[in-house]
């Protein structure tokens, strides 16, 4: 909105806040004559309103105490932008004004201003929150305006590690680092779809800032992102996670691939990125003869330029005499690889995929070349899986034609449960779920060359069980208390190794932690717990098929101490006092007040607190009384607790002075 006054003549004794009121300067008799309205205007609509009229009454002066016209009690501003903390008061003779800043005189600073209405701060930062007190007072009273300055840094979120390789049926770890706000809601997306913990994920931290996933699949890598929302404020960061092993389009269209997308703007989650590699075109599936010349073309642009790899059935393709691969650059700035094959043969028949890589992603495009000849498999080697994992064998045919690829495992046809998929047009086989009692064994690919005349080949499969560690936490422990933890690995392959670390870390040996290995067991030790034993301990296990970890934080508690004792004081009457005390312990300790009025035996009881109220407690746990009086004298008990140990509290006694300091506007 466009705030306008509608009165004649308006000069340099008249000022419009940012907040709409209006200051006259200096008032004049003929102020009076004035009918005074306020009239704003929409910013992009132009719709105006006008408030009713308003006369101004101005009486002769009279000696007066300042009273306060314009104050506040809280301010938001975000860090580098601009901010006033309003203050102005009415009284004759006219006020004086000094501004504290937690409770001492305002440091002398360019960026700082005093106003006609108030405190104006320049290039706010973090370092100028706090607590604000306009002080003002003329030879005939005093009055001030207490309020709270809160400077918010703009949410800022990094995601570490920045490169993730893993392998499938490993672990990987990411953490979210949030700076600009203590409270704030974390959310993480894999490929733009929100992830929820389950059985492999687990999202640790006060809010789940740490995501690990145990055993990762394939199907697993991609694009991480971390959202941290405030409000209307919100930020992200993302990292991309790459396993290495297969990783194929299995249909030979359309030529364009899905590569792994990244970016972010305020109204999507999750947008294309410019750097990403595209294949803008590339080869198809055709059928040659033998001795022919035959070029593969895979045309990629991408940022920074992509690396383009070749393979032949999974296997790199190696440079010889007959097979040549060159690159070229377009006038846009595109890359073009060229597969050239001399003189085809039966062997160089099978799936052909050209994979393009970059910083920013990969993508990959794979079809089939037929050579004319006698049709066969080629050897297969034994395999690997990991149970509870899903995986693929390929039975490569070569040599063209031939009429069906089959699977067989014990004599039994593929499939003979759902958890099996047979792809018959290509030879590939998909386990879901893999089971150790199920799936181990041999399997037979089957292919009909010729009417009544079968190939096969052989392939065993080996089932490899990851380590499972039954969860377990850390019970609530006090210093001083003896620990014991035990990490049990349920199931899983023998041998297990079981290794602990304490914040990421290996625990160091001055820590005084012990670690008891025992088969498939692991327990942690300590003997006399203490503050620096403070963390989250992993428990690591590691066999042939994964490495798996388990996470659990261990809080120390810590019985209340005082940081700060109450001490006795003079408060001055009709200035503001704060009585010191601050504590720390684990939990945080709260601290309460009490007051025995008078120097007689103390006679404690509590005291009424509200922010309203002239007594209110400050956010260290120290006493703030506006306003002394004279029935203020007596004494103060500080109670510190928080339900470990014992209380610990300190008594002080508050001596009020008279008020005769006051008649001097210096003091």
């Amino acid at each position: 909105m466009i705030l306008f006054i509608l009165c004649p003549s308006l000069g340099a004794r008249f000022l419009i806040t940012s907040t709409g009121a209006l200051y006259i300067l200096d008032v004049q008799k003929e102020d009076e004559l004035f009918n005074y309205r306020c009239m704003t205007r929409h910013r992009y609509t132009s719709e105006t309103r006008q408030s009713n009229s308003a006369r101004l009454f101005v009486p002769d002066p009279t000696n007066a105490s300042p009273v306060i016209l314009d104050g506040y009690e809280k301010r938001e501003v975000m860090a580098s932008h601009r901010v006033e903390l309003p203050c102005k008061a009415s009284g004759h003779p006219a006020p004086k004004y000094r501004w504290l800043k937690n409770s001492r005189p305002l440091e002398s600073d360019p960026r700082f201003r005093q106003s006609v209405t108030g405190l104006l701060i320049e290039r706010t930062h973090p370092g100028d929150s706090g607590s604000y007190v306009c002080e003002v007072w003329n030879s005939y009273g005093n009055a001030e305006v207490i309020g709270r300055l809160t400077v918010k840094e703009p949410l800022k979120v990094v995601v570490s590690p920045r490169k993730v390789r893993g392998s499938v049926g490993s672990q990987v770890s990411l953490t979210c680092s949030i700076t600009g706000s203590d409270e704030y809601e974390l959310s993480w997306y894999r490929n733009g779809d929100k992830i929820n913990a389950g059985a492999n994920i687990r999202m640790n931290g006060i809010n789940k800032e740490n995501l690990v996933m145990d055993g990762m699949a394939k199907s697993d890598g991609g694009v991480y992102q971390c959202f941290a929302r405030k409000g209307k404020l919100s930020a992200q960061d993302f990292v991309q996670v790459i396993l290495e092993g297969k990783n194929s389009l299995m249909s030979s269209q359309p030529l364009w691939c899905n590569p792994i997308q990244i970016g972010f703007e305020k109204t999507s989650a999750f947008l294309s990125s410019d750097g990403t590699p595209k294949i803008l075109s590339a080869f198809s599936e055709k059928v040659v003869g033998p001795n022919e010349f035959v070029s593969l073309t895979c045309h990629v642009k991408g940022t920074p330029q992509p690396a383009i790899t070749w393979t032949l059935d999974d296997e790199v393709v190696t440079k010889d005499t007959r097979h040549r691969i060159v690159h070229s650059i377009t006038p846009e700035g595109n890359m073009i690889s060229y597969l050239n094959i001399s003189h085809i043969q039966v062997r160089d028949s099978g799936v052909y995929r050209c994979t393009c890589n970059n910083s920013a992603g990969m993508v990959s495009y794979q079809a089939r070349i037929n050579v004319r000849g006698a049709a066969d498999i080629r050897p297969m080697k034994n395999l690997t899986a990991i149970a509870g994992r899903d995986m693929y064998i390929h039975c490569h045919v070569i040599g063209y034609p031939y009429y069906s690829i089959k699977w067989f495992k014990n004599a039994n046809l593929l499939p003979f449960n759902d958890r099996q998929r047979a792809f018959e047009n290509n030879g590939t086989l998909k386990l879901l779920n893999v089971q150790k009692e199920l799936d181990e064994g041999e399997y037979s690919c089957h292919v009909l060359v010729q009417p009544q005349l079968f190939k096969n080949q052989s392939v065993h499969v080996t089932v490899k069980v990851p380590p499972f560690i039954q969860p377990f936490e850390f019970p609530r422990y006090s210093i001083g208390h003896r620990v014991f933890v035990p990490c049990v690995v349920r199931s899983g392959d023998l041998p297990i190794s079981i290794t602990w670390e304490k914040d990421g870390k290996p625990i160091n040996a001055s820590l005084g932690v012990t670690i008891d290995n025992i088969d498939f067991s692991s327990s942690l030790r300590i003997s006399n717990l203490q503050r620096v034993h403070n963390g989250t301990y992993t428990c690591i296990a590691q066999n042939d098929a994964a490495v798996v970890k388990y996470q659990s934080q261990l809080i120390v508690r810590v019985p209340p101490r005082f940081k700060v004792q109450p001490q006795d004081q003079d408060g001055i009457y009709g200035k503001s006092v704060i009585l010191n005390c601050s504590a720390d312990g684990e939990p945080r300790p709260t601290i309460e007040w009490k007051y025995s009025k008078g120097a007689g035996v103390p006679q404690f009881q509590p005291i009424a607190l509200s922010s309203g109220f002239r007594v209110q407690l400050l956010g260290n746990g120290s006493l703030l009384i506006k306003h002394v009086l004279e029935e203020d004298a007596g004494y103060y008990l500080c109670k510190v607790s928080n339900d470990v140990g014992a209380d610990v509290s300190k008594s002080m006694y508050l001596n009020v002075k008279s008020k005769k300091s006051f008649n001097d506007p210096e003091q």
